[in-house]
């Protein structure tokens, strides 16, 4: 599929074709279906902000505007994972992966990842925030053999409003840099 939308192809473990393109106009109700289709635990575990249709626009409008880097991944047209560096302009952005259930396992999340890196320093950002909620094991193991270091537990104000408690991780990208203390909370609420 020759698109110049599609930023990359990337490869489940079964060998399924997933396209990588910034987030757009046309994602609105496909992203709000994605959200909509996740489990209460998958749901728990990635809820970067509401989805209702004038958040999702505001985010739509920061990755058009280059403040934020947002990426849907799609089979067959559907969004299928939805991947983020809020506040790309900044030193430090904070990063967000949500897979749907069904490709949970696929090590997708591992080459969301990679993208967001690639990204990340070729806009010459210092390095990359993230949090990750205190019971998925699987994320942190994943995000500390991606070289994230372990800062310490945070609150984080989830999409929904509630108070979170959360691991918070940094991957450096330049030499020496460590970032400030940052509050957690959707840019856009």
């Amino acid at each position: 599929m020759e698109n110049k939308q599609y930023r990359a192809i990337i490869k489940s473990r079964s060998g399924q074709d997933i396209h990588i393109r910034l987030l757009s106009e046309i994602d609105l109700l496909a992203l709000q279906t994605f959200n909509k289709n996740l489990s209460e635990k998958t749901r728990s575990q990635f809820l970067p902000h509401n989805y209702e249709e004038r958040i999702v626009l505001k985010f739509i409008d920061r990755n058009k505007k280059n403040i934020d880097r947002i990426y849907v991944a799609l089979s067959e047209d559907v969004i299928i994972g939805y991947f983020f560096l809020w506040d790309f302009i900044k030193p430090f952005p904070v990063l967000g992966i949500g897979i749907s259930d069904s490709f949970q396992g696929q090590g997708l999340g591992k080459k969301m990842m990679g993208v967001l890196i690639e990204d990340a320093k070729a806009n010459g950002n210092n390095g990359i925030l993230l949090t990750t909620v205190l019971t998925n094991e699987s994320a942190y193991q994943l995000y500390l053999k991606m070289g994230f270091k372990y800062l310490g537990d945070t609150d984080n104000i989830a999409g929904d409003g509630r108070l979170v408690r959360e691991r918070m991780m940094y991957l450096p990208l330049k030499v020496g840099e460590v970032p400030a203390i940052h509050d957690f909370q959707p840019p856009v609420i």
